[in-house]
Order: structure tokens, then C-alpha cells, then sequence
């Protein structure tokens, strides 16, 4: 079943062989507030603004993060999405938050990202400068749906500490300004790959500090859930507060494609957006940019497989791509 949405060009009496109809690909973005929100629009008008002759187009489609990219992708309710690789790979395999789903596999794997990081945050002010410390306290876990909740989840529930947090659910924006208002203690998000913009536009305002997991905890997290590697974030100049590198963790963040799009169309907007000089441009808007590439290693462990065409441009540009993970539906 090919899920997209069509729009008539042209004007004049609708007459059969006078009508041009061009396909639209949804394009799942992010939250406001997000690092994918700004990055995926940006994207999206570029691709729309050197498609020259082709008979499909790209429309933004606001999301709640990686779990709904993942799930909307691998249902077709979007064309083609970002997600981080936990949810993609639960998808695959109809595990975890996607076990009542069952496997769904009519999404394949065009490129890779970036690697993100974890970020766990507080007022300069606050007294809080341990994982332990936040032990009674209002810690923000983001909203469900999002890839950012799952993380956050992840973190209290690994080190035994869900149960006696006071955990919220808000938004990228909400949380960031709950912080700032005192309403929450602790800010738990993604980084792209160091810093969130909510949180970093609150730092001007109200320093914030990144609270550092110890080297234990670290261990014990990245053991635990196989995704994740050790990550030290440094000290980030735009973030005022934060004067000390944290420990964290990082995960990939791969762009995912449904079967209902075609093979030029999945071409295309990898030629346009991967171009050196348009990476340049939109890496000024959306530093999540900067880093897209062909890069599908990890995906062998996974077992999770690459568009055909995908393969083909990543090819083009010199990138050794495992055949054995390359394949069409």
C-alpha cells in the first residue's frame, strides 16, 4: 500500500491528460523546541528548492520525536523521518516500546546522522550535583513518544533511581522553561550532539550546569543497554553554567525511509541534502547537518537493512557500504 498525499498543479478546467499531479513524502521532523524541528524544516525547503523537473515534493510534518518517527515511518504515516537507533531497532524486531506493534520492516535505513548524547541538567544555583542528590526531587523526563523519554527512562530506572525521582513528562520548550521557573529540579533531553536550544536560550537567562554521571554509573548504564557507549561532553561555550566536562553516553540517530517511496525520490533528496556546499548551509541553520553520511557499520550487528537506493548515492560518494545489509523490500 503506497501512503502519500497528492497535490494538483496547474489551473483551468480539469481535463483528463492537462492535469500534472505530483506526489508529496511527508517528512517527520521533531517537537519544538527539539533539535530535529528547525533541522528536518530547514531540510525540507531545500530539497523542494532545487527539485528541478521531478514529479514529487517534500512536505515538513511536525512530530513528537524518535518513538512517533518510528512508528509513523514504519506505518507509512510519514514518508521518511530521523529516530534513534533503540526505537528503529525495537521497530525491526517488535520489542520493547514496539512489542504490541509486532515486527514491522517496510522502513529501510538511507543514512546516518549523528551521534547524540544524553544530557542531564540544573540551575548553576542548585544544590544538586549527583545523580543520588536528585533522590525526592521533580525531574523532567520529556514527553512521551520521544526518543529523549526513553533515554531519560533509561537512566533513573538503570541506576535504581525511577522510584524515588518525582518524575514530569513535558516538552523540549515546556521543560526548559519549568526549569528556569523552578517548577522542575532536574532537565533530562537529548543533545545534537552536546546542547539542546531550549535549554541553551534558558543558560542565557538562568546559567544552567550539566550534572556528570560517575564513572561507575557510566559503566553501569552502558552495560546495561548495548546501544549506548561512554561519552565525555565537553564544556560547551554556549551554555553558560557549565564550567566542567560531563560523562554521558552517546547513540545514533539514523534517517529512515518507508516503502511507499521511490527509489529517485529517496536519490534525490539524499543528492540534494548530502551535497558538500548544501551540508555547509544547512549545518548554519541546524548543526545536526554536519555530520550526515554514509557511515551503515553498526547496522550489520543490527541486522537492520539500507535502501538499495541509498546504497547507490552513498556508493557514488566513495563509501564502502556492506552488500549483505543492502536490500529492497
Amino acid at each position: 500500500m503506497k501512503i502519500l498525499s497528492t497535490v494538483i498543479v496547474g489551473a483551468g478546467v480539469l481535463l483528463a491528460g492537462t492535469i500534472q499531479a505530483k506526489d508529496v513524502y511527508r517528512f517527520g521532523g521533531g517537537p519544538s523546541g527539539g533539535g530535529w524541528h528547525p533541522a528536518v524544516s530547514a531540510g525540507t525547503q531545500l530539497i523542494n528548492k532545487e527539485l528541478k523537473g521531478k514529479n514529487f515534493k517534500f512536505q515538513y510534518q511536525p512530530t513528537n520525536g524518535s518513538v512517533d518517527n518510528v512508528r509513523r515511518v514504519g506505518l507509512g504515516g510519514v514518508s521518511t523521518a530521523w529516530g534513534h537507533v533503540v526505537q528503529s531497532y525495537q521497530s525491526w524486531n517488535g520489542v520493547g516500546l514496539f512489542k504490541k506493534d509486532g515486527k514491522n520492516r517496510d522502513f529501510r535505513v538511507v543514512a546516518n546522522v549523528k551521534n547524540q548524547t544524553q544530557i542531564i541538567a540544573v540551575l548553576d544555583r542548585s544544590p544538586i550535583r549527583t545523580f543520588s542528590d536528585m533522590k525526592g526531587k521533580v525531574v523532567n523526563l520529556l514527553s512521551k513518544g520521544s526518543g529523549s523519554n526513553v533515554n531519560c527512562e533509561n537512566i533513573f530506572k538503570g541506576l535504581g533511581l525511577y522510584d524515588k525521582i518525582k518524575p514530569k513528562f513535558l516538552g523540549f520548550a515546556a521543560s526548559a522553561r519549568a526549569l528556569g521557573d523552578r517548577q522542575v529540579d532536574v532537565f533530562c533531553s537529548a543533545g545534537a550532539p552536546f546542547i539542546i536550544p531550549a535549554l541553551t536560550e534558558l543558560s542565557i537567562r538562568k546559567p544552567v550546569r550539566y550534572i556528570s554521571m560517575s564513572p561507575a554509573e557510566q559503566k553501569q548504564l552502558t552495560s546495561k543497554f548495548k546501544f549506548y557507549a561512554p561519552k565525555t561532553i565537553p564544556v560547551q561555550k554556549d551554555v553558560r553554567g557549565m564550567k566542567e566536562p560531563a560523562l554521558s553516553f552517546s547513540y545514533p540517530v539514523f534517517w529512515y525511509a518507508h516503502k511507499s517511496m521511490s527509489d529517485e525520490a529517496i536519490y534525490e533528496m539524499l543528492k540534494i541534502t548530502a551535497k558538500p556546499a548544501n551540508l555547509k548551509k544547512l549545518a548554519s541553520t541546524a548543526g545536526y547537518w554536519r555530520t550526515l553520511n554514509g557511515d551503515f557499520s553498526s547496522l550489520v550487528a543490527y541486522k537492520m537493512l539500507v535502501h538499495p537506493a541509498a546504497a547507490r548515492y552513498w556508493k557514488e560518494r566513495g563509501v564502502n557500504v556492506p552488500q549483505e545489509i543492502v536490500k529492497g523490500y
